[in-house]
């Protein structure tokens, strides 16, 4: 009777530590363990539900437009891509979090490019279809300073209600700075308001 009781709890204490350690189930374990790169971890569907609600029925991400010269997803001479894994997972968390920020539906978000150098890119975003459009330059940061560098991220001034945005600091644009503040407006296709020297270069094709 002793020993049957005996067994019984070291039976119980085994599959105690089995579920402690998770060696019942290996798969289970590395399914779990496993890394998703570039992308958001996933999500049960319901919570996904939950955060489309949030967010005003954002449209998923649906592709990136380049409307101006280009090479892949980056513009001509730039070593910003708009399509790889860190971009993109920068745009789909915007698409998760935030609400149109620009002209009715469209979210304006800043992605991190250089943060040594606190530099951001600028994209926007259509939220009824998930498009995305760049912005035509490689970053933007604050005033220069020393040695031409920047100790502060760039101003952008933007409204749920307005036509144009306005950027203040120091844009990079085809490995030549600008400082001021400039404003940009957007027809759906291109941008408008001020030229960028991407702009200009398709102008002159």
């Amino acid at each position: 009777m002793v020993w049957n009781v005996h067994m019984a709890v070291c039976a119980g204490m085994m599959s105690l530590l089995a579920a402690c350690t998770g060696s019942g189930s290996a798969s289970a374990v590395a399914e779990a363990a496993a890394p998703t790169v570039g992308t958001a971890a996933p999500v049960p569907a319901a919570a996904s539900a939950a955060t489309a609600t949030a967010t005003a029925g954002n449209a998923p991400y649906a592709g990136v437009v380049m409307s101006y010269p280009h090479s892949g997803c980056a513009y001509q001479y730039s070593p910003v891509d708009f399509c790889d894994a860190g971009h993109r997972a920068q745009i789909d968390q915007a698409i998760r979090t935030q609400a149109p920020n620009f002209n009715k539906h469209f979210i304006l978000a800043q992605l991190d490019e250089r943060k040594e150098y606190f530099q951001r890119s600028i994209v926007l975003i259509d939220s009824r279809d998930g498009t995305v459009y760049p912005l035509p330059i490689d970053a933007f940061s604050g005033p220069l300073e020393d040695r031409n560098e920047a100790r502060t991220y760039g101003r952008v001034e933007t409204s749920a209600e307005s036509d144009t945005f306005c950027v203040s600091g120091a844009l990079l644009v085809y490995r030549a700075f600008e400082e001021g503040r400039f404003c940009f407006g957007f027809d759906g296709v291109r941008f408008t308001g001020h030229q960028t020297a991407y702009m200009a270069a398709e102008e002159g094709q």
